[in-house]
């Protein structure tokens, strides 16, 4: 970070000028009517007070406090003592009922580990950004000062091999007295400056957590960019101190969502459907090939997914949204995005994954349902028409499973009575369990992070209403574990090697460690690195996947996408023989 009393120094727009200090008056003063400090943003779990939703069959109902079995808050401990036993957690994760505190065992005090950085460290801050890296033709303006949130822009730099992950960002690099005197002058001239140059087609201001925790209004901010710059400038808020990347993700998408126009319901397209939601985090071809898999998805069913949230695709063909009548949402775009649409009119469908053949049945049935029972009845006698996209799902489900029908077959003779590890975020953790139950494997460890997107009572809910699956006895669970408590899951199987590096059998008595079990794992590239003393074939998927990368397409939902994950793991385990 360079010294802003230090000599001037060069940029890529030439000489830069040292900022006089501003006395006196800041530089933009509030214009007559500006709001006053922004309300806090509500968690993406908070209930919407909007009329009920469309909902797929058997979704499950949204966690709260007490469907999770959360105790209530014990009495304050005495003055000095941080007890974790007594403290209530956030307003956030109580509002989502978050499962991963409260059905962990109470501990008497603080420690050190509670405190420790983690997957679900990356804060919305990188979530904002990752979204705004899905959009080609987007400029991510980060207000913050140069520093440690650098450090988190290199796991997208070695996860994506085709999109330069930095050369869309700009921080504004404000200082003490920008934040004290509430000025945005540093942060219009580099947006100005940043956007000529890239000729970005929407600007996405990401502000950290000073910023955020000073709720200065920022909406006659970019209304002023708008005016110098001709294109969409929006500042997502999102709390950096109580939140998580995913939820900075959805935030965006929505805030995105919020600048559109929207036409009246009636003078949209009753044959589109927007999908929102998708978690697009590179430019390789395991991502396009997503997106490809479930436009064909659509298409089968007789549906143009023109507008997919997120795809790597321009902002442009984002705002194809609009003309779309019905609206698919994948568990990222649950929250925010939710009450964005409905606040728009809208009638958004909660969906779960196409992941596995269970999976795929259920979320073509569960789309093709919502959209026949909200189809225009006809005028004459009022009764509904036919089910039309409940026939062709049908159809479409009968082809898709003949389809794979002697592939899973090769899949289960090879893979049925194996146990797996798997770690990753509720969603994907559930989809790809079901899926490898569906061949007969053994699910033995199961981890999950991301807290805004639940724990295990989130996965076993997700796994009974989407796929049609409930676990074994004696699943091994880690909710937003640490690395010291991945590390020391890895040494409880080291410690059985033995010189010639054959796994022994444990010492009479003592209990047979839980990965032990398993004969590969799956998860990021940070699972990988905290479980290598294990030894266990392991397949990265996920974000981030810093050593997995793909030449062909590759999709991981769908039909398609099921085949290819099933053939991953074949080759991991294989290749150990």
């Amino acid at each position: 970070m360079s010294d802003p009393w230090g000599p001037p120094e060069d940029d890529e727009f030439g000489p830069r000028k040292r900022r006089e200090p501003r006395r006196g008056a800041a530089a933009n003063p509030a214009e007559p009517g500006a709001p006053g400090p922004a309300a806090e943003v509500p968690s993406t779990s908070t209930q919407p007070t909007s009329p009920p939703r469309a909902t797929l069959p058997n979704t499950p109902a949204p966690l709260t406090p007490a469907a999770s079995g959360a105790a209530p808050a014990a009495a304050p401990a005495s003055a000095g003592t941080l007890d974790a036993a007594a403290t209530p957690p956030s307003p956030a994760r109580a509002a989502r009922g978050d499962d991963a505190t409260a059905a962990a065992p109470a501990r008497p005090k603080l420690r050190l580990d509670d405190l420790v950085i983690r997957a679900s460290s990356h804060t919305p801050f990188f979530g904002v950004y990752l979204a705004t890296h899905a959009i080609p033709d987007a400029l991510c303006m980060c207000h913050a000062s140069v520093g440690c949130k650098v450090k988190t822009q290199h796991h997208l730099v070695e996860h994506d091999g085709v999109a330069d992950a930095h050369n869309r960002m700009r921080y504004s690099q404000f200082i003490d007295e920008d934040l004290i005197s509430g000025s945005t002058h540093q942060l219009e001239e580099e947006i100005v400056a940043f956007q000529a140059r890239r000729q970005s087609q929407v600007v996405v201001i990401d502000s950290s957590t000073p910023i955020s925790l000073q709720a200065q209004p920022m909406a006659h901010v970019c209304a002023r960019l708008e005016q110098k710059t001709g294109v969409h400038v929006v500042a997502v808020d999102a709390r950096n101190y109580d939140a998580d990347l995913w939820e900075g993700y959805d935030a965006t998408i929505a805030t995105l969502l919020d600048r559109q126009t929207w036409p009246p319901l009636a003078e949209t397209a009753a044959d589109e459907v927007a999908i929102l939601g998708l978690p697009f985090d590179r430019y390789e071809p395991d991502q396009q090939g997503t997106v490809a898999e479930l436009r064909r998805l659509a298409h089968n069913l007789g549906l143009q997914a023109k507008a997919i949230w997120l795809a790597g695709e321009p902002y442009a063909t984002l705002q194809q949204v609009v003309r779309a009548r019905h609206m698919v949402l994948l568990p990222w775009a649950q929250g925010r995005t939710e009450r964005a649409l409905r606040a728009a009119g809208r009638h958004p469908i909660r969906a779960g994954l196409p992941l596995g053949l269970e999976g795929t049945d259920r979320w073509l049935r569960g789309v093709a349902a919502a959209i026949d029972a909200t189809a225009d009845k006809p005028s004459g006698n009022g009764a509904a028409p036919p089910p039309r996209f409940g026939e062709r799902a049908e159809r479409l489900i009968k082809h898709e499973r003949g389809r794979c029908k002697e592939l899973y077959a090769l899949a289960h003779r090879r893979l049925s009575g194996r146990g797996f590890a798997l770690f990753g975020d509720a969603p994907r953790v559930a989809g790809v369990a079901a899926l490898l139950m569906e061949v007969g494997m053994v699910p033995v460890c199961l981890g999950t992070c991301h807290f805004s997107l639940g724990g295990r009572a989130a996965v076993e809910a997700m796994l009974r209403a989407h796929h049609g699956r409930t676990l074994p006895d004696g699943v091994h669970w880690l909710q937003d574990p640490t690395p010291h408590e991945l590390r020391a899951l890895a040494d409880d199987r080291a410690a059985l090697f033995d010189v010639h590096g054959q796994l022994q059998p444990p010492p009479p008595g003592a209990p047979l460690p839980p990965l032990c079990r398993a004969e590969v794992a799956i998860g990021t590239t940070l699972d990988r690195d905290q479980l290598a003393a294990a030894r266990l074939p392991f397949v990265e998927f996920g974000y981030p996947s810093e050593r997995a990368h793909f030449l062909f397409p590759a999709p991981w939902l769908g039909s398609n996408g099921a085949l290819r994950l099933l053939e991953r793991v074949l080759v991991a385990l294989e290749g150990v023989r």
